[in-house]
């Protein structure tokens, strides 16, 4: 790594400018801890270290069917029962109490300038399951019904989880907020509201650039900030790239391969046999007569045997859509003009949080089927995890577009990219992977890889067509060395500014949290925190 790399961010936590002691940052503090499925591992040795090493005291707010689980790592005092948010509460009932959380909701609104109804349109799954009821197939729970049944539903229980977020914060007066992700519904209502209370909200994230790593923003979009402005400083300064990050480029030239996480999550798609589903719904069917005969409070669990249905629906659908997908060898993509453009998972954070106004992927492609230009095809890939979810009239639909071709998810990803003329993304790592292999990319939203410069910004659906006519007229890349050392100083950038992410590792985790709390820098807005590229 460059030097002004590692000098930007050598440890300072036990010093000041001047060597004097100080307090550590990390000490004593009160943490509301928000947890989710995925690395639950990760947090809990987290937590579990800074509790023995820095002395925090930890609240969790979760469903009964968690609390055992986290009073293990916590104590049963940390852990706060989530409510069933579809039951009604004093501000449903009473006129002063509505009042009163209505004025906070609207403060939060005003503070962020993230209206709650953003909440909602992140909450694909249940409480925004209108938005994308025609994309995809999900199991309905109580508040999927509740919306689809009154679309004026999701309002009263926004209210409610402002209350509940409001309420735990006035009654835990956290230090800070930490969370794996934002996007949730209830992780989004606390985030705001706390930000609003002045807490402040640190996010820790998997890196998409390095295999491993994770890194903490505070961020309202959960990028890495830090690195972007670390890419900007190595930029500034003309500095030397790492021989890490250029055997990093190097090799994925040679041998494109997907990100570690990314490829732990397939591998284990792959892996689970019937034996292990069928053990996964038989807990979780337990979990939900457990709820039911002990009449517990807070939300229902996932209904297993809609989960069972959809798991038997796939297969059929998969056969029945087969027709719609196609593949080509890497001869004929290189004598095939097109545009590739690769789906998200439907719902996905990447897009009903991070890219909202992207969100509607069918209207995505036809934006970019009417931009095309003459004799260029518009190659749609499938994301591997939608396969067996949609309806089928999703891909009629699809199809219909002129220029459309659809692509199976399941082959192999890299040889589009490397063969396309243009490849178009909203926030994801196919942007990443295209300027790696050198081709043109075009963003529609902020992305994680903002710092290299190298992605051109599309900001508004009407500039879409020029912007493609445009990057079609130019080189992929006009100068390969600058471009390499910008990917380069992105590379180092994010390196710097994460760390392990190793469960086994906490020291490495906290100190990695220890350095953002001393950054003070005001938060950006989300839609405001991205560079316009050339």
């Amino acid at each position: 790594m460059s030097s002004e790399a590692e000098v930007l961010h050598r440890d300072i936590a036990t010093t000041g400018s001047h060597g004097a002691e100080r307090r550590d940052p990390l000490d004593g503090l009160r943490v509301l801890f928000l947890p989710k499925n995925s690395r639950a591992d990760y947090f809990m040795e987290m937590i579990s270290g800074a509790r023995k090493d820095h002395g925090w005291t930890v609240f969790v707010p979760c469903p009964a069917d968690a609390k055992a689980i986290w009073s293990r790592v916590i104590g049963d005092a940390g852990t706060i029962r989530t409510p069933d948010f579809l039951r009604p509460t004093i501000v449903d009932s009473d006129t002063a109490a509505r009042d009163d959380i209505d004025a906070f909701i609207a403060a939060c609104e005003t503070q962020s300038r993230v209206s709650a109804g953003r909440i909602i349109l992140a909450g694909e799954r249940d409480l925004g399951r209108g938005f994308a009821r025609p994309a995809y197939h999900w199991f309905h729970n109580a508040t999927a019904k509740a919306v689809l049944a009154d679309n004026a539903a999701g309002f009263p229980i926004l209210r409610r989880m402002f209350a509940f977020a409001r309420d735990t914060l006035l009654t835990v007066k956290p230090d800070i907020a930490i969370a794996g992700e934002w996007a949730d519904p209830l992780c989004f209502t606390f985030q705001l509201a706390a930000r609003h209370m002045g807490v402040r909200c640190l996010v820790n994230r998997p890196s998409k650039l390095w295999s491993g790593r994770s890194y903490w923003s505070a961020e309202l979009s959960m990028y890495n900030v830090a690195a972007r402005a670390l890419a900007e400083r190595l930029r500034s300064g003309d500095a030397p790239v790492s021989e890490r990050s250029q055997a990093r480029i190097r090799d994925f030239r040679a041998s494109p391969e997907t990100l570690g996480y990314v490829k732990q999550n397939w591998d284990a798609d792959d892996r689970q046999n019937w034996l292990a589903y069928h053990n996964n719904l038989v807990r979780m069917l337990g979990v939900q007569l457990r709820h039911a005969i002990r009449r517990q409070e807070g939300p229902a669990p996932k209904p297993a045997l809609q989960i069972a249905v959809g798991h038997y629906r796939q297969p059929l659908l998969v056969r029945r859509q087969s027709r719609f997908f196609r593949r080509f060898d890497e001869s004929t993509l290189r004598d095939m003009r097109y545009v590739f453009v690769a789906f998200h998972k439907d719902p996905e954070q990447a897009l009903n949080y991070q890219a909202p106004f992207w969100s509607n992927q069918l209207n995505t492609a036809a934006l970019l089927s009417g931009a095309l230009p003459a004799g260029y095809r518009l190659l749609v890939r499938e994301h591997r995890r939608n396969i067996g979810r949609r309806p089928t009239d999703f891909y009629r639909q699809l199809l219909r577009m002129p220029g459309v071709v659809l692509i199976d998810g399941l082959d192999d990803q890299f040889k589009y990219i490397a063969n396309a003329d243009l490849v178009v993304t909203e926030n994801g790592s196919t942007g990443w992977e295209a300027l790696m292999l050198g081709r043109r990319v075009l963003t529609l939203d902020n992305t994680f890889y903002d710092g290299a410069k190298l992605a051109h910004r599309v900001r508004d659906p009407e500039d879409l067509a020029v912007a493609v006519v445009e990057a079609l007229a130019r080189p992929a890349v006009s100068d390969s060395a600058l471009h390499d050392r910008a990917l380069g100083w992105m590379l180092d950038a994010e390196w710097a500014t994460s760390a392990p992410a190793s469960p086994a590792d906490y020291n490495a985790i906290l100190n990695g949290l220890r350095a953002a709390l001393e950054d003070r820098t005001p938060m950006q807005s989300q839609r405001d925190s991205g560079p316009d590229n050339a």
